[in-house]
């Protein structure tokens, strides 16, 4: 099966969806492959800095964020070596907008529910992209099941193991030095905290926790190391600490 598009995007995650979606919003079809089987709603949750949200503002999705989930008017960082406390103020610094902690699964609903049906195309793992130089679309795109697209424009959003980055030649992803862990934790009962930013600092290792709702409470720890200390025994003595 060959299929012709004008724009085909890699990858159905927050990016290559916001693109689809800034795209649509200008009169531009475009079609985005995505490897699962539906809409990857896993995950933890991400803090939506003022450019984020107002990038989502002219998406026009950003109101449906904003009305269920409580921006985060300051936080605190805890030095653990020495306990000093620095208060931050987040509220009204940049544009008068100030962060607000999501559901990643939110936010990707977000952005597909203004997109239509068709322009997702799931169970679709791209194996392949050759360049044809003397056809109308320069692209062709060899997908796990066998099928074939014919593009003109192809945008990546794969992420770190990009088969659109190694067509284009870019380097291969370096090890950057840093891990991180994030989770959702919740309290059924409800958790009873402020909606603050808390975070504790010692030396290279930076944990916190931020409240999405009365119940939910998203948290992480990230730390520096090398690819050979980054095991799982190490991440874990560090979560007990």
């Amino acid at each position: 099966m060959v299929i012709e598009e004008d724009v085909v995007i890699v990858g159905g995650g927050i990016a290559g969806l916001a693109t689809a979606l800034a795209l649509k919003r200008i009169g531009i079809q475009s079609l985005v492959l995505e490897k699962a089987s539906d809409l990857r709603t896993t995950g933890a949750a991400l803090s939506l800095f003022p450019n984020a949200l107002l990038a989502l503002d002219a998406l026009g999705v950003s109101h449906k964020l904003t009305s269920i989930y409580t921006p985060i008017q300051k936080g605190y960082v805890t030095n653990v070596t020495n306990g000093t406390v620095t208060e931050v103020l987040y509220a009204g610094k940049d544009r008068n907008v100030s962060p607000t902690a999501v559901h990643r699964k939110a936010l990707l609903e977000a952005l597909s529910e203004e997109l239509p049906s068709h322009a997702i195309r799931f169970s679709s793992k791209l194996s392949l992209i050759e360049t044809v130089n003397h056809e109308g679309s320069p692209a062709v795109l060899h997908l796990e099941d066998g099928a074939i697209i014919k593009a003109k424009v192809v945008i990546g959003c794969d992420g770190v193991h990009s088969v659109v980055a190694r067509w284009l030649g870019l380097k291969d992803p370096i090890h950057s030095g840093r891990y991180a862990v994030r989770g959702l934790s919740v309290f059924s009962e409800g958790h009873g905290l402020k909606y603050e930013v808390q975070q504790y600092v010692d030396g290279s290792i930076r944990s916190g926790f931020i409240p999405l709702n009365d119940k939910e409470l998203y948290w992480f720890m990230a730390f520096h190391s090398t690819p050979n200390e980054g095991t799982m025994p190490n991440i874990i003595s560090l979560l007990v600490y």
